[in-house]
């Protein structure tokens, strides 16, 4: 009973490392330097671009995006009473948000327009308006799960690790039995 659960358990998790060792993380950092200051209605936009970094059109699986927001320290705008409002790609309302506060850092999931965008091109645009109070945009990072990743262990290793890991269990079995 013992052995047909280790079994079980063994084939489970080759099959879980083998699903996920063909996807690969491609991370994208725009930083602005001390930070972009963005008064009351001033708009701010960049683009993040992932081809230099070996980004094959059409594999991007999700992607997740970050922006450090920084306050400015001013006393009537002070925590709080600064809104900010985000627009990733296109304007559809599956991406970005239509108020937050900017002093903090803000994080959000692509939607499938952005995310269609991306595997299209390679490129996600992103623009931030002060709609209330003035703040500071101080980096952007887009994350991208992508299907293309090659492998670095070659087949005929990982067969061969698999197999003694089989003989293993094979041995064990049998001082059990013993």
């Amino acid at each position: 009973m013992l052995i047909k659960s280790l079994k079980s358990l063994v084939v489970t998790v080759a099959c879980l490392l083998s699903a996920n060792s063909f996807a690969g993380l491609i991370t994208d950092v725009e930083t602005f330097g001390s930070g972009q200051k963005l008064n009351a209605l001033q708009q701010f936009s960049w683009t993040h671009n992932i081809l230099d970094q070996g980004f094959t059109f059409g594999t991007a699986e999700s992607a997740s995006i970050k922006i450090a927001f920084r306050d400015d320290e001013k006393k009537f705008f002070k925590d709080g009473f600064e809104f900010a409002t985000i627009q990733i790609g296109f304007v559809d309302l599956q991406d970005g948000s239509l108020l937050t506060i900017p002093t903090a850092s803000w994080f959000g999931d692509l939607g499938l327009s952005s995310l269609a965008k991306l595997n299209a091109d390679g490129t996600l645009f992103v623009q931030v308006t002060s709609t209330l109070g003035d703040f500071f945009v101080d980096s952007s990072t887009l994350s991208v799960v992508t299907s293309d990743v090659d492998v670095s262990v070659p087949e005929t290793s990982s067969l061969m690790l698999f197999g003694l890991g089989l003989l293993g269990l094979g041995l064990m079995r049998r001082k059990v039995r013993a």
